[in-house]
């Protein structure tokens, strides 16, 4: 009996601290109903936070239009200034304007392929005559110059063409100045590249034959003959025929110039280029 009584003495400490723990269900109310505002205090300080933020970046955002349209106006005061300083004394300070990027223009053939080269190089680049020959036209007016007028040009002109730099056997073949006929047998260089080490070029002949007659000149570029590297076994003499048409200067695709070929095709249509546009300008001028 004296064991019982004392291990209850024992246990009444715990058992009493468990009685304060448990709530009543008064207690557990009240304490939910306090967590329930904790929680909603909680949720308006988020919110209240949130707006602050929003209302914050609104702010930046109604600064940085302001700005920008200060510095706008600013430029636009400036450019009055400029120009009102000019009108009063004929003076101004010049504004850079903003460098214009040239978009460039994609070129395809016929087919729709991209063209890798000048089209001016591409497919149909290359004319030829009711036989079959290569050959180059010019036709063009002469702002109302006479005959004999176009014929002194055109002479003067084709003389300087058989003395050029890459001259090598040119001449001035015939003339007719009653008939106002002039042509040229030429025999020239193109160069393809050249360096310190190295010279990569071609002996091109053909004839330049002018016709003319009153405010009009006829050119034709013809018999074109290239002789290529004669002393190696890699060298060929051969007709443009041979050399510059579409099927063989050109890639299977009609997109770019062929590897070995092509270079002539190119300098070529340069060349002719060269000497149509400058006495197209020498009989207009």
């Amino acid at each position: 009996m004296k064991k019982l009584f004392i291990s209850i003495l024992v246990l009444l400490p715990a058992l009493t601290m468990q009685a304060q723990n448990v709530l009543t269900p008064q207690q557990q109310l009240e304490k939910a109903q306090k967590e329930l505002e904790d929680a909603k205090k909680a949720l308006e300080a988020a919110k209240i936070q949130a707006e602050t933020a929003k209302t914050k970046a609104e702010a930046d955002k109604i600064k940085a239009e302001a700005e920008k349209v200060k510095a706008e106006a600013e430029k636009v005061k400036a450019k009055t200034n400029a120009q009102q300083n000019q009108s009063a004394s004929g003076w101004a300070i010049p504004t850079a304007e903003p460098k214009k990027t040239e978009v460039k223009k994609v070129e395809k053939n016929a087919n729709g392929a991209v063209l890798k080269a000048d089209a001016k190089y591409m497919e149909g680049a290359i004319t030829t005559n009711a036989e079959g020959k290569v050959e180059f036209t010019l036709d063009t007016d002469a702002n109302g110059k006479s005959a004999d007028e176009i014929y002194n040009i055109v002479y003067q002109y084709m003389s300087d063409l058989t003395q050029g730099e890459n001259n090598i056997k040119s001449r001035m073949a015939l003339v007719n100045k009653d008939q106002h006929i002039i042509a040229n047998t030429m025999d020239e260089w193109l160069v393809f590249s050249s360096t310190f080490l190295s010279l990569d070029r071609s002996e091109f002949r053909y004839n330049l034959v002018a016709s003319i007659k009153d405010n009009h000149l006829t050119l034709s570029m013809e018999h074109l003959y290239y002789v290529y590297e004669e002393d190696r076994s890699t060298g060929f003499k051969a007709p443009a025929e041979e050399i510059i048409n579409d099927k063989i200067a050109l890639n299977k695709k009609k997109t770019d110039l062929a590897k070995i070929f092509g270079k002539f095709r190119k300098l070529t249509i340069d060349r002719r280029d060269q000497i149509f546009s400058e006495l197209s300008t020498l009989v207009k001028n």
